[in-house]
């Protein structure tokens, strides 16, 4: 299933969400490289890597060449990266369109909504130590993997978990590719299903869709929010 759009209208203008979309959109269409070489050299120089992120080390040019972080590292090919930076430049940068695309609707219509209940302040708290988590969930899992993270499809995802805690309930609009894609509603409660689902399915499959930040940055938002004990609308 496709998001729209939700039948949810938020109270009060979304700032924060307005920026951090503007804000990834500068990064992907004025910094990032358009070529693909360029733009391969960029992610390993600048985004979070497994490797670096778990031994807190720039990764070695033996490391990336054998494909393997357990080597001793020999010459660091970026030695000035700061891996702690590396963390959070990743989730703001994007693979492609599609990608960017993808990720700063769904943060939109998931978005607004989460920053009206928690507020300015707390909804940034909320972003950054999500996309922490998302990377670290990632990262943990896959600790010897020498490619980089890029999107913010971690943070997207605990935005996902926070709103099926405080809208079960709220409507969404979607759509359905069957043959051919045709709107519908359906409750976020249910989409939620079928979007964990989606996630085993691409966890058994190979590919470069990070699951793994999706369903740490998922679990984070849905359970912070029930811990904090925010108040949920099940209308």
């Amino acid at each position: 299933m496709i998001p729209i759009s939700d039948i949810n209208p938020a109270k009060n203008i979304p700032i924060i969400s307005r920026l951090f979309i503007a804000f990834s959109s500068i990064i992907f269409l004025f910094f990032q490289p358009k070529n693909n070489l360029e733009l391969i050299n960029y992610f390993y120089k600048f985004a979070a890597i497994p490797c670096e992120v778990m031994n807190n080390l720039p990764l070695a040019a033996n490391q990336f060449y054998n494909n393997n972080c357990n080597l001793p590292p020999d010459i660091f090919i970026f030695p000035d990266k700061n891996i702690i930076l590396s963390i959070f430049i990743s989730l703001f940068l994007h693979a492609n369109f599609l990608h960017v695309l993808g990720n700063l609707w769904s943060f939109w219509i998931f978005g607004n909504n989460v920053e009206d209940i928690l507020g300015k302040f707390r909804f940034i708290l909320f972003l950054i130590i999500s996309g922490l988590v998302s990377v670290a969930g990632h990262s943990f899992l896959n600790s010897v993997n020498i490619n980089p993270i890029v999107g913010s499809s971690g943070i997207v995802s605990a935005l996902m978990g926070a709103y099926l805690y405080l809208f079960p309930n709220a409507r969404l609009l979607v759509l359905v590719p069957f043959g051919v894609l045709f709107p519908t509603t359906i409750k976020a409660k249910f989409f939620m299903i079928f979007w964990l689902i989606s996630q085993f399915i691409i966890a058994l499959q190979s590919n470069n869709i990070s699951w793994e930040a999706h369903l740490s940055g998922f679990i984070f938002g849905y359970l912070l929010l029930k811990l904090l004990r925010f108040k949920r609308n099940l209308i």
